[in-house]
């Protein structure tokens, strides 16, 4: 935040260059000019005002009401002597940047050679008077060769309260890479202890950097993170990483995991135009469980979501688009799944081959898409191919008020071991679509949007294989889909609604219904997604939410039931509620509660505020989680704390910290 002060001094060498100085009133005495009343000095880059000013040996001394305007930055001070390029000095310096909406006070500030002294310093992005939150240090001082600040006793305030203080600050103003330590990550578990991270950043060239990061969770173990990064040209970047963590032997029997050590490595690499308008994507993994990324240093929330996918997976995708309408694809996955001790008979894809034909819109559209799979593990090792080749012309009636696509439409799919004697695995059909589609507007007072649709799927020909275990396909029967999609809006009244349904066999197997609306007016807002299962006559998914405003609170209630077929019903309630103090802070409460196994999944409070110099947000929030134990269904109790506050633009911090 003091660059902006920095560059003050920076600009001190404009000043002996070529300047224009004009003055109300001037007048010399004993070879010293003394400028009254309005004095402007200028140039290109620099516009300097003051009430007073004089001038001896092409020295000035400016005095009350110093302005400075350079660019975006304005500077107020009560008086500055500007000797010579290296030597400046200013009382009461006030600089409002306005690029980046901040206020810098300094009580002195002087400039001698390389070094700039500061002293009693404040700076914020809030308001002048009164400011919410500021930051003081007693002084500081810049370098303008090695570009290094240094500052000492920094304190934050808060509503003139400190909260923070912290004895040395140093670091680099020069934006080019430089070797030396980012900044730290830091949390805390009561399972895990307190967690530090120390990343070690190296610059190894223009073209790469190397990251260590070694961790230590107090009470789990310790481990070492590396990020290699690297380019090769302007359209290319890719990152090596590789990690360790070691848990303590007490904590690995404790909670009795697989794995002591955990390890993996990571390889991403993209590429644009390797030859021409081609693309390659690179993302391989590989770790002994998944724990390896649950651990990574920054996970310092402990967020839980690395854990809940078991299969780590690793892609290449290679496309090149060698013409106007066609393009080739080469893509492979390999899948590791942690859950298992040997992933042998784990299937792989390695590879898959694509050649696609855009849509071309002549008088019949016409395109394909051709896929070539290999699936290879070992135990089993096959092929399939698939073809899909769709016809289609469209064209429209009755003025514009009706448009019709008539399809025809060709699928293929064959599969077969390798070294196998028996014939290929098969299946094909052949099937007709017509859809009868238009979008209406009407404009009054109101708008309203109609997009009905009907849509006659007809089974030609089909044929599947006796044997088809190996084969993936979709077959389209005789079926009729009517949907509607509707908007309609009049002032502070809004609505939409979209509702499909598809039939089968002459009406004789309807698909479950599928229903959506949005409705809103006047800060009431509902929203409701159902399907209806015709077979089973019920509802079998329903999400609904209702929100509306009481005065200074707002209120949100949702409900969500789900019950799909040869499954168990689940149902659960949550419930929202907010309390604005201002227009910039309100306090929540939030209540989640499962209806059929009659227990309260988590409830949560908490207060946030939201103002474009600082945003907060703290919460603390307990949670019941089920665990099966000899004596039947318990639970356990998670609480977890956390905080977000933000001060612009300094930055912030993001915590959670998981208590007992």
């Amino acid at each position: 935040m003091l660059l902006r002060i920095i560059s003050l001094f920076l600009l001190a060498s404009f000043l002996f260059a070529e300047v224009k100085i004009y003055a109300t009133k001037a007048k010399e005495i004993n070879k010293i000019v003394y400028l009254e009343n309005l004095v402007i000095i200028y140039n290109n880059e620099i516009l300097i005002q003051a009430k007073r000013a004089k001038i001896i040996d092409k020295k000035i001394f400016l005095k009350k009401d110093v302005v400075v305007f350079y660019k975006e930055t304005s500077y107020l001070a009560d008086s500055a002597e500007i000797i010579n390029k290296n030597k400046v000095n200013i009382n009461t310096v006030f600089l409002v940047d306005n690029s980046n909406e901040i206020w810098i006070k300094a009580k002195k500030a002087k400039l001698k050679n390389e070094n700039l002294i500061l002293k009693d310093i404040i700076f914020s992005s809030c308001c002048i008077e009164n400011p919410d939150w500021y930051l003081r240090s007693s002084r500081g001082a810049y370098n303008k060769k090695t570009k290094y600040i240094k500052l000492y006793h920094i304190r934050l305030y808060i509503h003139d309260v400190p909260v923070f203080y912290f004895p040395f600050y140093f670091n680099s103003l020069d934006k080019t890479r430089r070797s030396g330590l980012l900044r730290p990550y830091v949390g805390y578990s009561a399972k895990e202890g307190f967690l530090y991270s120390q990343p070690i950043y190296t610059v190894l060239g223009q073209r790469a950097d190397l990251e260590l990061t070694p961790t230590i969770r107090t009470f789990r173990g310790k481990g070492l993170y590396s990020t290699f990064r690297f380019v090769s040209s302007p359209y290319d970047y890719g990152e090596i990483k590789f990690g360790e963590f070691i848990d303590f032997k007490k904590y690995n029997k404790k909670h009795n995991l697989a794995n002591k050590t955990h390890y993996g490595y990571q390889l991403f690499y993209k590429r644009d135009e390797i030859f021409k308008n081609d693309k390659l994507y690179m993302n391989i993994k590989y770790a002994n469980d998944v724990d390896y990324f649950y651990l990574n240093p920054y996970n310092y929330t402990f967020d839980t979501k690395y854990l809940v996918d078991k299969l780590i997976t690793s892609k290449l995708n290679y496309i090149n688009e060698f013409s106007d309408n066609y393009i080739a694809g080469i893509y492979a996955k390999y899948f590791i799944d942690t859950t298992k001790v040997s992933n042998d008979d784990t299937l792989q894809i390695l590879p898959q081959l694509n050649l696609h034909k855009y849509e071309q819109k002549d008088f019949i559209l016409n395109s394909f898409d051709l896929n070539l799979f290999n699936y290879y593990s070992k135990s089993l090792k096959y092929y399939q191919a698939t073809l899909n080749i769709p016809l289609a012309y469209n064209f429209k009636m009755f003025d514009d008020y009706l448009n019709i696509k008539i399809s025809e439409n060709f699928d293929y799919v064959t599969a077969n071991r390798y070294n196998s004697k028996t014939q290929p695995q098969a299946f094909y059909q052949l099937y007709s679509t017509i859809k009868f589609y238009n979008s209406l507007t009407k404009k009054r007072d109101y708008i309203h949007i109609l997009n009905p649709a009907i849509t006659f799927n007809f089974a030609q020909k089909s044929k599947l294989s006796k044997e088809n275990d190996l084969l993936s396909f979709s077959k389209i029967n005789d079926s009729i889909t009517f949907s509607l999609f509707q908007i309609f809006e009049k002032k502070d009244f809004y609505f939409d609604h979209d509702i499909k349904q598809n039939f089968e066999n002459n009406f004789k197997n309807p698909s479950p219904m599928e229903n959506i609306f949005n409705l809103k007016k006047a800060g009431v807002s509902a929203t409701d997604t159902n399907k209806y299962d015709w077979d089973l006559q019920r509802f079998i998914y329903n999400s609904i939410s209702v929100s509306f405003p009481v005065r200074s609170f707002y209120f949100k209630i949702s409900h969500i039931y789900n019950y799909p077929k040869n499954c168990t019903l689940s149902q659960s309630y949550t419930l929202r509620t907010e309390k604005k103090f201002n227009k910039f802070k309100k306090g929540y409460f939030e209540y989640n509660y499962d209806i059929e196994n009659k227990y309260y999944k988590y409830f949560l409070f908490g207060i946030k505020l939201n103002k474009k110099c600082w945003q907060y947000d703290f919460s603390l929030q307990k949670e019941r989680i089920p665990v099966m134990k000899d004596e039947g269904i318990s639970y356990t109790n998670n609480y977890m704390l956390r905080f977000n506050i933000n001060f612009y633009p300094i930055g912030g911090l993001k915590q959670t910290i998981q208590l007992k």
